[in-house]
């Protein structure tokens, strides 16, 4: 602390009002001494003692009034001077934070806010210190934020080069959603806590040859389930790849919390800086583009990103404004595949299966346009198109005298809707066709996904006479307990058990399990995919019910589906009066 003369130390002990009061009332002390002295001065000099009575004259009071606003000005700008120096302190230490350059400020008021500007800038700094962790620490895994790593790449993106480049690397958790529905939000927030552990591990973990890879590397968590890798220094694809098989092997091993056990695994995408792309805000982008292609072949692991990728997107975009367009025009018809009784050889009932007549004439089959439409719910207006059509068209056959069941495939998405049972009825009610003569099909991993749902929408729908299949059986992890707490009444059995019938020893097996878990459930089966008359035979006497395939006829629009139906029945009445005949 600087050593302080008598007149600071006084200035440090008065108040605003004292100290002007006291400079006012020197001003009035040198104004009060100026005129008497100019007065008596003036009189002393003056020889006739007449004179002496007379007022000053104004060449003698004009000066002195000049000195006296001289003495005043200057009194002025010394009080002026002593508090722009106290504030000139303040501003110091603002800028500064030099709390040293406060202790000897003049006046207590100045003190006073100098006391209050020091705890409120401290209070602040604080605060600012606490949203820089909250904006570049995640306060659940202690890793970077998105923020941060922003930050991050865009001071050393520019440094990359194709011979040394960098490496954004995207880690996406897959099913979390399904993990997080079944232990809850807490627990969920501590299956990323040990998600970040191991990918700070797998960093770590790399081989010494790779080990330049992680000079400067930054891990950051993005949201929920998604991680980013950043390596500036990643120096070579191979690098790169090394760390996607340790992050790999990380998440190889199950993951417990509390008394759960997880089998977690992965999908991530790479991009590479400067080959893919030389530019920050798109590396995330690209690295996305790569994750979307890595659950489409395979559900995980990891892949690089290619500028095919884009060109793929490119076109998956356009699918879906065509298919948005189609949705409008009703461009989506039911194509119907007849269902044969093995009994009896007759035509008992129709799949419908959706298809896309588009503008220039062309069918387009569901495999290209279900996925698109499932991620982007278009295939609910899609479902209930198909729904209404097939029944407006089972109605017609059903006045022609055609006793018809019809099935219709039901998404997920559909099935969740809370409206669905009231869009069933609301269907039935504008075609007129019975309920006894509609079938709906879910596959079984939506029928045991969550039993308790299927039951509680089916039963109203039941009760009206609508018959529920669960498609695709033996596809799933179901069980018996499982299955008879649903209101099925038709077990499907995949076409991939009935397709090698004939060539996998282990089918046959499989297709009596089934069929014999349906018989003791009094519930109907039908075999899909029936291309052979071995196939149907085999299925006929192992007490299959009814059978569905390529055997009997491709889909058809519902016009050629009309004509099959009469030739369908024309040959079976020919058959009968020729075995009358041979009898």
């Amino acid at each position: 602390m600087k050593s302080q003369g008598f007149f600071s130390r006084w200035l440090r002990q008065q108040t605003l009002p004292v100290f002007g009061a006291w400079s006012a009332g020197l001003v009035a002390l040198v104004l009060f001494v100026t005129l008497s002295s100019v007065v008596t001065i003036y009189r002393l000099s003056v020889v006739d003692p007449a004179m002496r009575l007379a007022a000053v004259p104004w060449s003698l009071l004009a000066p002195a009034c000049l000195a006296c606003v001289v003495c005043s000005s200057g009194v002025a700008w010394f009080v002026g001077h002593q508090f722009s120096g106290a504030l000139r302190q303040l501003s110091a230490y603002l800028e500064a934070n030099d709390p040293d350059s406060l202790d000897d400020m003049a006046f207590v008021e100045l003190r006073r806010l100098r006391s209050g500007v020091a705890r409120t800038v401290g209070r602040l700094k604080r605060e600012n210190l606490k949203l820089r962790q909250l904006a570049y620490v995640d306060r659940l895994t202690g890793l970077a934020t998105p923020v941060r790593l922003e930050n991050y790449i865009d001071e050393t993106l520019s440094l990359a080069r194709f011979e040394t480049p960098a490496a954004y690397v995207l880690v996406d958790i897959n099913n979390f959603g399904r993990v997080a529905d079944q232990i809850g939000a807490a627990r969920s927030e501590q299956v990323i806590a040990q998600a970040a552990a191991r990918l700070t591990r797998a960093l770590e973990s790399l081989p010494e040859a790779a080990s330049p890879a992680r000079r400067g590397a930054m891990i950051a968590h993005l949201h929920a389930d998604c991680f980013a890798i950043y390596l500036p220094n990643a120096v070579s694809r191979q690098h790169t790849s090394d760390l996607a098989r340790a992050i790999a092997r990380a998440f190889a091993v199950p993951l417990q919390i509390d008394e759960h056990v997880f089998e977690l695994s992965v999908s991530g995408g790479i991009v590479m800086a400067p080959e893919d792309c030389a530019v920050a805000m798109r590396l995330r982008t690209f690295a996305e583009l790569a994750v979307k292609q890595v659950r489409k072949d395979n559900g995980s692991g990891f892949q690089f990103f290619s500028p095919n990728l884009i060109r793929v997107e490119r076109g998956r975009y356009n699918l879906e404004a065509e298919l948005r367009l189609a949705v409008q025009n009703r461009h989506f018809v039911p194509y119907f595949q007849p269902k044969i009784d093995f009994a009896t050889g007759r035509i008992i009932g129709a799949e419908a299966l959706a298809r896309w007549n588009r503008a220039n004439g062309g069918m387009t089959s569901p495999s290209v346009f279900i996925p698109a439409a499932e991620d982007t719910g278009l295939i609910v207006e899609i479902g209930e198109q198909i729904l209404e059509e097939a029944c407006r068209t089972a109605k017609i056959w059903h006045d022609a005298g055609h006793a018809l069941a019809i099935a219709v495939n039901v998404s997920p998405r559909q099935f969740l809707r809370a409206d669905f049972a009231a869009m069933i009825n609301g269907v039935l009610a504008r075609t007129g066709l019975p309920a006894s003569r509609l079938e709906l099909e879910i596959t079984e991993s939506m029928a045991v996904a969550d039993p308790e749902k299927v039951a509680h929408v089916m039963r109203p729908l039941r009760a009206l006479g609508i018959q529920l299949a669960i498609d695709d059986f033996g596809t799933g992890h179901s069980n018996l307990a499982q299955l008879t707490r649903l209101p099925f009444d038709v077990f499907k059995i995949d076409r991939q058990f009935v397709s090698v019938l004939e060539t996998d020893p282990q089918a046959p097996a499989i297709v009596e399990m089934i069929l014999a878990m349906a018989e003791s459930l009094g519930l109907k089966t039908v075999a899909e995919g029936v291309e052979t008359a071995r196939q149907a035979e085999f299925l006929r006497r192992r007490g299959c019910t009814i059978g569905q395939g390529y055997l009997y006829s491709p889909p058809l629009p519902a016009a050629a589906f009309t004509d099959l139906i009469g030739a369908w029945r024309r040959t079976a009445a020919e058959d009968a009066q020729a075995t009358a005949v041979r009898r």
